[in-house]
């Protein structure tokens, strides 16, 4: 009698092993999940703040007026403009002598 009792508890005990593990698995996998979405969240509510930031920012009157500025070229009343032309350095290349074979062979030999 004692004996089936053991081998019943052991039955049990092997049934509940093999359901549980399963689950353990799933809730890992659902736990993983679940950062990963909160992760994502994070990011995205980040970049909406930053997006709302730049709406506010170019509505502003002193970016719209920075832009008229620049894009358009108008200016205030009794405002001068000063165009300096850009300046553009091309540097001259250096020209590197042209030596004939025997007088390279003589450079590396004699000097």
């Amino acid at each position: 009698m004692l004996k089936i009792k053991k081998i019943i508890l052991l039955f049990l005990f092997i049934f509940f092993v093999f359901s549980l593990v399963p689950n353990i698995i799933n809730h890992k996998n659902k736990i993983d999940f679940y950062e990963k979405i909160k992760k994502e969240y994070e990011n995205e509510k980040k970049k909406n703040i930053e997006l709302k930031t730049k709406i506010a920012k170019q509505k502003s009157a002193y970016e719209i007026e920075k832009n008229i500025r620049n894009n358009l070229n108008l200016t205030r009343e009794n405002e001068v403009i000063i165009i300096f032309p850009s300046i553009k350095i091309n540097p001259s290349p250096t020209q590197t002598p042209v030596l004939k074979n025997w007088e390279k062979w003589f450079e590396i030999f004699f000097k």
